[in-house]
């Protein structure tokens, strides 16, 4: 966490340098020191790289708005109302950063994040963040403002003071504790691998966030076409599963646990749901399936296999060898899986010629 700080720092001192100077020897002074740290560190960032920064000229122009703004707001009441526009201003930026796809804060802060690349979850987990500081910080606007117009001038210094520290402070807590408790209701649940479009790991997530039907994370599974005398082993699901109840499905289907390989959660899945050991699985190919839940990036696998098949009593209902006639004639009838189906359709061929 320091050294993310530390390397925020240089975004935000002109900031920091406009406000301090601004408090010893006033607004224009501030804004000239500012301005000056802005372009220094444009120019060393330009001779070094021999490009200039984009991050630095927003920060820069967004500096300047600010200051003209500042210098322009003159009598008693602009005076007071001078920190709640620069509180405007930066409740715009954090608001169309949490609610639109113009994340001006993850520009601007360009140097947290140089050189890695974030996975969904942890945009997520900014964008939550950013959203509820949007409403933090709409609050206390809301106080400042009806203190400047309809309170005591006295209510409206302490918000600007120790009210301020109060309030930030009060809900920097409260935040923090709700982050430890999610932290921790998260951590009891199985973490799952995302991908991305090209199949490679992306980040990891909460199988429940995976699950909900919103994000559609791409995520990889494996599935087991057990090939035996006579046709395909498939096995019934339960009713008690929230995805296809009680339909014929692909003999092994699971989730890729996190910092597992394709090979070791096939072995799992295929112990764990049909009690086989497999050695000789062949990869059919992969496909992406989508369904209301959640979107998949699956895996077929095919193995021979003439021994006895034990399904597991709490995972599956059972299961029996399905010939490539029934099959084709069930295609469409709704007994069988729409995922059963497609990639049944999709490796029809290897699968017949292989039997």
């Amino acid at each position: 966490m320091n050294k993310k700080i530390g390397a925020a720092l240089p975004g935000l001192l002109p900031l920091v340098i406009l406000i301090v100077a601004e408090w010893f020897w006033g607004l224009k002074a501030g804004l000239w020191l500012a301005v000056a740290f802005g372009a220094g560190e444009l120019l060393w960032h330009g001779l070094r790289h021999r490009r200039f920064e984009k991050r630095i000229l927003f920060e820069m122009a967004l500096l300047v708005a600010l200051g003209v703004v500042a210098l322009l707001m003159d009598g008693s009441v602009l005076e007071r109302l001078r920190p709640t526009f620069y509180l405007l201003l930066m409740l715009v930026m954090v608001g169309v950063s949490a609610f639109s796809k113009y994340n001006f804060l993850m520009m601007a802060s360009g140097r947290l994040h140089k050189n890695r690349r974030f996975g969904p979850w942890e945009m997520m987990q900014m964008r939550l963040t950013m959203q509820t500081f949007f409403w933090v910080m709409a609050v206390y606007m809301a106080m400042l403002l009806v203190a400047v117009f309809l309170l005591d001038t006295r209510i409206e210094t302490f918000l600007n003071t120790t009210g301020l520290y109060l309030y930030f402070g009060l809900a920097l807590t409260a935040l923090f504790i709700f982050k430890r408790i999610q932290s921790k209701s998260y951590a009891k649940e199985e973490w799952l691998p995302l991908l991305d479009e090209d199949g490679n790991i992306n980040g990891h997530a909460p199988r429940s966030v995976v699950h909900n039907g919103t994000t559609q994370w791409l995520h990889p599974v494996v599935h087991l076409q057990v090939l035996k005398d006579g046709g395909l082993w498939l096995q019934k699901r339960p009713m008690h599963k929230l995805v296809q109840p009680g339909k014929w499905d692909t003999a092994v289907g699971g989730h890729l646990a996190a910092g597992e390989s394709l090979d070791v959660s096939l072995q799992r899945e295929a112990a764990e749901e049909i009690g086989i050991e497999i050695n000789n699985a062949q990869l059919l190919g992969r496909y992406v399936w989508k369904s209301s839940i959640e979107q998949e990036m699956v895996f077929a696998y095919l193995a021979h296999y003439n021994g006895t098949i034990t399904p597991h009593p709490e995972e599956l209902d059972g299961g029996r060898v399905w010939t490539f006639q029934e099959i084709e004639e069930a295609l469409g009838t709704g007994v069988l899986t729409p995922n059963f189906e497609h990639e049944y359709q999709l490796f029809r061929h290897r699968l017949q010629t292989l039997k």
